[in-house]
């Protein structure tokens, strides 16, 4: 008896871990994940000096006088930890045509920044890019969206 107790608990602990990754709330433990029904996307990427950047693409959001075809990148930024609201973040965006918009200051948000764009005139993958400057140094990273080309498969 005492062994199938075990067996239970191992089971529900093993079923518990395989769904975290598949919740928003739970992006602490996944490097990247993507609901390809609603178009949600999250991304950490590390960078120097002990920074962390979350990057969040999602629709925005309908009622609010946008369409489907608006996106809203969305980043928070944490330095050993903390977040960092005092930044000026910068974004753009490559289409998968090759044209690029216009570098942008980001708007804060609370504990993140954002910002607006149209994804939808082009199909494939865009690329995403933030930069900042701190201390003296310059930092940029970037993602893909969505991750994956489903058009190429």
């Amino acid at each position: 008896m005492k062994k199938y107790a075990i067996m239970a608990v191992l089971l529900l602990v093993g079923g518990c871990a395989a769904a975290l990754p598949h919740h928003p709330e739970m992006v602490a433990l996944s490097s990247q994940l993507m609901d390809h029904e609603k178009d949600f996307f999250v991304a950490r990427k590390g960078l120097e000096d002990g920074y962390e950047v979350t990057l969040h693409v999602m629709p925005a959001p309908e009622g609010t006088g946008y369409s489907r075809t608006f996106y809203h990148l969305m980043v928070a930024v944490k330095k050993d930890g903390v977040l960092q609201r005092d930044l000026q973040l910068y974004s753009e965006v490559r289409h998968p045509d090759g044209s690029v918009e216009q570098s942008k200051r980001m708007m804060r948000m609370g504990d993140w920044y954002m910002a607006r764009y149209d994804l939808s005139h082009e199909q494939g993958r865009h690329w995403l890019s933030i930069r900042f400057k701190r201390d003296g140094r310059s930092y940029t990273t970037g993602i893909y969206y969505p991750e994956i080309d489903f058009r190429s498969m």
